[in-house]
């Protein structure tokens, strides 16, 4: 190759940069190609039945002949079916997360009700966002935006009046309402509480029974409480 300089550049030199940056841009294009492929080759496409695990959702629990009474209600959710439904209208009212909206493929997005019910059970039960994949038919990171959307919802809907400190009102409220109810006067929260040591805890679940400040063994918190409504 001739080298000569034009105005003071060297060509030889500026023609060995544009042929590197074609060598450069010619392997990344295909390297691009060669991982779009294996992408396409090794990914998981699941088809979710998202209808389905809603009527059977509605079905077991919110029909007019559902499965499950009150009562069974109350011991899956940890709250009764009034509550339960005014707080998964008030979410999807104030968030538009949980509005069953039609995807890029024009199918029928995942509804508000599975939506709100998978936060729920991650938040009653501490179970992993994936652990109700095949019963409601949502991916895990859909379930954990989920439980995001539902906790900030919850925050800013009920914060204001059930998130903050009871006033001195709120208080003599809830005194007279437990001695009407359960007898106790004067009495909010947990009569008394004690750590009951668990030798036969399973080694999976050894963790989330752990605390620092209460020795290496796992235990249980075991409490007597005045009542389950306290404020909210």
């Amino acid at each position: 190759m001739i080298s000569y300089t034009f105005m003071g550049i060297n060509v030889e030199e500026g023609e060995e940069v544009i042929s590197h940056k074609k060598t450069f841009i010619k392997r990344a294009i295909a390297f691009i190609k060669r991982r779009r492929r294996a992408n396409r080759l090794t990914r998981n496409n699941i088809t979710r039945d998202r209808s389905g695990a809603h009527e059977c959702l509605v079905a077991a629990y919110f029909s007019e002949d559902m499965m499950y009474d009150a009562i069974k209600f109350q011991k899956k959710f940890r709250m009764a079916r009034p509550l339960f439904n005014q707080i998964v209208t008030a979410v999807t009212n104030h968030d538009a997360f949980f509005c069953s909206n039609m995807d890029c493929t024009r199918r029928q997005g995942i509804s508000g009700l599975l939506k709100c019910t998978s936060a729920f059970h991650q938040l009653a039960y501490g179970v992993y966002a994936d652990f109700l994949d095949e019963y409601m038919q949502i991916s895990e990171r859909t379930s954990r935006t989920a439980l995001d959307h539902f906790c900030q919802s919850v925050m800013e809907i009920y914060g204001p009046e059930f998130l903050r400190k009871p006033m001195v009102t709120d208080i003599e409220n809830l005194y007279l309402h437990h001695e009407e109810k359960y007898g106790f006067p004067r009495m909010l929260g947990s009569f008394d509480c004690t750590d009951w040591e668990w030798f036969g805890c399973p080694y999976a679940f050894k963790a989330q029974y752990v605390r620092r400040d209460h020795g290496p063994n796992p235990f249980i918190l075991l409490k007597v409480v005045a009542s389950q409504d306290l404020w909210i």
